[in-house]
Order: structure tokens, then sequence, then C-alpha cells
């Protein structure tokens, strides 16, 4: 009886290896959620810094403007926020900066993750602009 069902369960357990590493794989290339966020604006920025042809300096200045203007409202929120962003948004920045130093860590996913993250805040800053003009 466990001979007959050892087959299967390394069936099983190949079906979900493969249906996990492609689920990883797509999930690498788009931050997680739909809408932008100061850690992931931090985290393009860097990678977009360390690795060439992922972003123009004028892309680097947008994310610079988001990063400034959305972490001086969240650390103005409460002592808290104030405390979380002076911990957590640097070692953000030095991981990212650690990770994307290595050569082969820039590739087209890096690319793509850059992109999707600096598309989130044109979005962001799309619809910002235009409950300003509504109010």
């Amino acid at each position: 009886m466990f001979s007959s069902s050892r087959p299967r369960v390394a069936y099983v357990m190949l079906a979900l290896a493969t249906a996990a590493a492609t689920a990883s794989s797509a999930f690498a290339e788009r931050w997680p959620g739909t809408s932008a966020s100061i850690g992931g604006a931090i985290a393009a920025r860097v990678i977009g810094i360390k690795c060439a042809n992922h972003m123009s300096p004028a892309e680097v200045v947008e994310l610079d403007t988001y990063i400034e203007q959305h972490q001086t409202a969240f650390m103005s929120e409460s002592t808290a926020n104030r405390r979380l962003a002076e911990t957590a948004f640097p070692r953000i920045a030095r991981d990212y900066d650690f990770m994307y130093s290595q050569p082969n860590a820039c590739n087209d996913q890096s690319r793509a993750m850059v992109q999707d993250m600096l598309s989130r805040v044109r979005a962001e800053e799309k619809k910002e602009k235009q409950a300003g003009l509504a109010n």
C-alpha cells in the first residue's frame, strides 16, 4: 500500500514545488499590494541607483520627492510612526543597497520591480493632484 502511494506523493510534491516556484518568480517582479509605499519607493530608488539603466535621473528625483513628502507626513502622524520611520526606512535602504551591490542582482526582474513601483508612485501622485483640484 505504501509503495503505490509514494509515487502519488512524489507527484503531488513535485506539482506543489513547481507551483511555488512559478508563484514566487511572478511575485518577485511586483511589489506586494497595488499601491505605492514609502518602503517600496525607497527600495526602488536604491535598485534604480545601483543598477545601470533601470531609471533615469529624473525618475530618481520623482521617487525622492515621493519619499520625502510621504515620509514627512507619516512621521508627523505620531511618535510611534516617527520612531518606526527612523529605524525601518534606513534599514530598508541598507538592505537593498547590500542586495543590489551583487553584480548578478541587476536583471530584467529588478528593472520590472523598479518600473512597477515608479508606476504606482505616478498613479498616486496623479490621484492626489486630482483630489487637490476637486477641493
